[in-house]
């Protein structure tokens, strides 16, 4: 191990029965070998995920692990087998792709690697250790995308989650997106802050409902064309938008996209606030309306999030704070009290 590593570090993470985060300490920081890396942990975001993993204590995830899913960071150290690699060489800065993706499975082989079935369920901080810690041995190389320049370690993070995720649901939407289209976001979370900026480069009418009515200051400013809190007070008819997207996930938001979307409209769900959603078979039918459900991103659509960041389309809301202070700020994400991502500086824990 070089001399300015640790031997040893700390985390946050899963365990299973505790239904919050728990603090590890003392675990061994193990070197790279081969063609691995180890990557010293520059900034991890938080998200309502993580929230859904400590409630939910699913039975497909180990019993202990260390969480956090969105992870940017530089290389510290490099495998025998990497000492001559020009792309993954010490000090080279990357983010993780969430997916611990193979790469050679149908799937991966098609550009669709954010369903992977070779590594099927397996994501850096959802079942296996991610950056919720100072450092993460990579073994997977596939997993690490360059960050370009003007795009900081908290941009990075931020993007391969909170920014990937709607920006791969609207690409699978674009068919639907024409200039002056009408479309209903509900969610102006963490999702929905980011969501809204990219569907503004698409030239339709956004209307933005959230039950907050605080973040009607924060659409407007993201340049939501309307705000609601209660779609049903609306001026606008049912049956009246082209696309409805969900990043909440709950019944009553996938109720109100049912009710607003038009014939041969398209419903996008994205949020995971439910793990099951009732439809209304005949009144969806009747419309023909197409509803997708989608996940994540490919790590190509990263690397051109990353690019849109860097060429100022996306300014992703966050705040940056100390890795120790995390247990606090799970509390207040359970809560409703987040603004935007909080993201965590590991060095300070």
């Amino acid at each position: 191990m070089t001399p300015s590593i640790p031997q040893t570090q700390s985390g946050y993470g899963f365990k299973r029965g505790q239904k919050t985060i728990q603090r590890y300490d003392n675990r061994k920081i193990v070197g790279p070998k081969g063609k691995e890396v180890l990557l010293k942990i520059e900034a991890a975001g938080l998200c309502s995920s993580d929230l859904h993993i400590l409630l939910a204590q699913e039975t497909y995830i180990p019993d202990s692990f260390i969480m956090g899913h969105e992870i940017a960071g530089q290389i510290v150290a490099v495998g025998e087998g990497l000492e001559d690699d020009e792309i993954f060489e010490i000090g080279g800065r990357f983010a993780m792709f969430i997916p611990d993706a193979c790469g050679i499975c149908d799937q991966c082989r098609s550009g669709r690697d954010n369903t992977c079935k070779g590594n099927l369920g397996d994501a850096y901080g959802l079942s296996q250790d991610g950056g919720f810690q100072q450092y993460l041995l990579v073994k997977n190389l596939r997993a690490l995308l360059p960050i370009p320049d003007g795009v900081s370690y908290e941009q990075a993070a931020i993007t391969s989650d909170a920014v990937l995720t709607p920006f791969h649901a609207i690409q699978r939407a674009s068919t639907h997106l024409k200039p002056g289209a009408k479309v209903l976001q509900m969610g102006m979370g963490g999702l929905g802050i980011n969501a809204l900026q990219i569907l503004k480069n698409f030239g339709v009418y956004v209307v933005v409902c959230d039950i907050k009515p605080e973040a009607e200051e924060l659409a407007k400013k993201y340049g939501a064309d309307e705000f609601w809190v209660d779609p049903v007070d609306s001026d606008h008819l049912p049956e009246s938008f082209d696309v409805c997207f969900d990043f909440c996930g709950f019944q009553e938001t996938f109720d109100h996209c049912q009710r607003f979307v038009k014939t041969a409209g398209l419903v996008m769900v994205v949020g995971l606030g439910r793990s099951k959603l009732m439809m209304m078979n005949f009144h969806m039918g009747r419309r023909e309306v197409k509803v997708i459900f989608s996940m994540g991103g490919t790590s190509l659509e990263q690397i051109e999030c990353m690019e849109w960041v860097a060429a100022g389309k996306i300014k992703p809301l966050s705040t940056l704070v100390d890795m120790k202070d995390l247990p606090k700020y799970m509390e207040k994400l359970n809560k409703g009290e987040v603004l935007g991502r909080i993201v965590f500086n590991p060095s300070k824990l």
